[in-house]
Protein backbone atom coordinates (compact mmCIF):
# COMPACT_ATOMS: atom_id res chain seq x y z
CA UNK A 1 0.00 0.00 0.00
CA UNK A 2 1.21 3.49 -0.70
CA UNK A 3 -0.17 6.65 0.69
CA UNK A 4 -0.25 9.98 -1.38
CA UNK A 5 -0.31 13.06 0.82
CA UNK A 6 -1.04 16.34 -1.54
CA UNK A 7 -0.90 20.20 -0.17
CA UNK A 8 -2.69 22.88 -1.84
CA UNK A 9 -1.18 25.68 -2.65
CA UNK A 10 -1.84 29.00 -0.24
CA UNK A 11 -3.39 30.80 -2.11
CA UNK A 12 -7.01 31.04 -3.66
CA UNK A 13 -6.10 28.80 -7.30
CA UNK A 14 -6.07 25.87 -5.40
CA UNK A 15 -10.28 26.22 -4.32
CA UNK A 16 -10.67 27.43 -7.90
CA UNK A 17 -9.03 24.57 -10.02
CA UNK A 18 -10.58 22.01 -7.87
CA UNK A 19 -14.07 23.60 -8.85
CA UNK A 20 -12.73 23.29 -12.73
CA UNK A 21 -11.36 20.16 -12.30
CA UNK A 22 -13.90 18.06 -9.97
CA UNK A 23 -16.48 16.26 -12.77
CA UNK A 24 -13.66 14.67 -14.02
CA UNK A 25 -11.73 13.53 -11.23
CA UNK A 26 -14.41 11.94 -9.57
CA UNK A 27 -15.08 10.44 -12.76
CA UNK A 28 -11.61 9.23 -12.95
CA UNK A 29 -11.85 8.06 -8.92
CA UNK A 30 -14.69 5.66 -9.85
CA UNK A 31 -12.50 3.95 -12.46
CA UNK A 32 -9.97 2.83 -10.04
CA UNK A 33 -12.16 2.61 -6.89
CA UNK A 34 -10.72 -0.91 -6.59
CA UNK A 35 -7.24 0.24 -6.13
CA UNK A 36 -7.83 3.06 -3.65
CA UNK A 37 -8.26 2.09 0.37
CA UNK A 38 -9.57 5.37 1.58
CA UNK A 39 -9.26 8.86 -0.27
CA UNK A 40 -10.32 12.38 0.78
CA UNK A 41 -9.95 15.91 0.98
CA UNK A 42 -7.85 17.03 3.51
CA UNK A 43 -9.47 20.27 5.76
CA UNK A 44 -8.53 23.39 7.98
CA UNK A 45 -9.44 22.81 11.81
CA UNK A 46 -10.81 26.58 12.19
CA UNK A 47 -12.48 27.03 8.00
CA UNK A 48 -13.88 23.57 7.32
CA UNK A 49 -11.68 25.15 3.24
CA UNK A 50 -9.80 22.48 1.35
CA UNK A 51 -5.76 22.21 2.37
CA UNK A 52 -5.11 18.88 0.60
CA UNK A 53 -5.62 15.20 -0.46
CA UNK A 54 -5.19 12.02 1.47
CA UNK A 55 -5.28 9.05 -0.91
CA UNK A 56 -4.42 5.57 0.69
CA UNK A 57 -3.98 3.17 -3.00
CA UNK A 58 -3.82 -0.78 -2.60
CA UNK A 59 -0.75 -1.19 -5.31
CA UNK A 60 2.40 -3.02 -4.82
CA UNK A 61 4.85 -0.48 -5.67
CA UNK A 62 5.89 3.36 -5.64
CA UNK A 63 5.36 3.54 -9.24
CA UNK A 64 2.10 2.25 -9.62
CA UNK A 65 0.70 4.77 -6.83
CA UNK A 66 2.46 7.37 -9.26
CA UNK A 67 0.89 6.48 -12.07
CA UNK A 68 -2.32 6.33 -10.41
CA UNK A 69 -1.91 9.91 -9.15
CA UNK A 70 -0.87 11.43 -12.33
CA UNK A 71 -3.69 10.14 -14.32
CA UNK A 72 -5.83 12.04 -12.07
CA UNK A 73 -7.11 15.21 -13.78
CA UNK A 74 -6.50 17.04 -10.16
CA UNK A 75 -2.64 16.16 -11.08
CA UNK A 76 -2.65 18.33 -13.89
CA UNK A 77 -5.32 21.26 -12.49
CA UNK A 78 -2.63 23.13 -10.70
CA UNK A 79 -3.97 22.11 -7.37
CA UNK A 80 -1.16 20.52 -5.05
CA UNK A 81 2.10 22.37 -4.17
CA UNK A 82 3.44 19.63 -2.77
CA UNK A 83 2.90 15.82 -3.06
CA UNK A 84 4.67 13.19 -1.00
CA UNK A 85 4.34 9.21 -1.48
CA UNK A 86 5.19 7.14 1.30
CA UNK A 87 5.19 3.07 1.71
CA UNK A 88 2.12 2.86 3.54
CA UNK A 89 1.88 -0.26 6.45
CA UNK A 90 -1.74 -0.69 8.14
CA UNK A 91 -1.20 -2.66 11.44
CA UNK A 92 -3.87 -1.93 14.01
CA UNK A 93 -7.40 0.05 13.43
CA UNK A 94 -10.79 -1.08 12.07
CA UNK A 95 -9.07 -1.42 8.51
CA UNK A 96 -7.33 -4.25 9.34
CA UNK A 97 -9.62 -5.96 12.06
CA UNK A 98 -8.46 -3.91 14.71
CA UNK A 99 -5.35 -6.18 15.66
CA UNK A 100 -1.99 -6.28 14.35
Amino acid sequence: MYLVLCRDFADERSAKNRLTALRSHLSYIETILEKIVVAGPLRDDFTAAITGSLLIYNVDSEAAARGLLEADPYYHADIWESVEIRRFQPVAGEWVGGKT
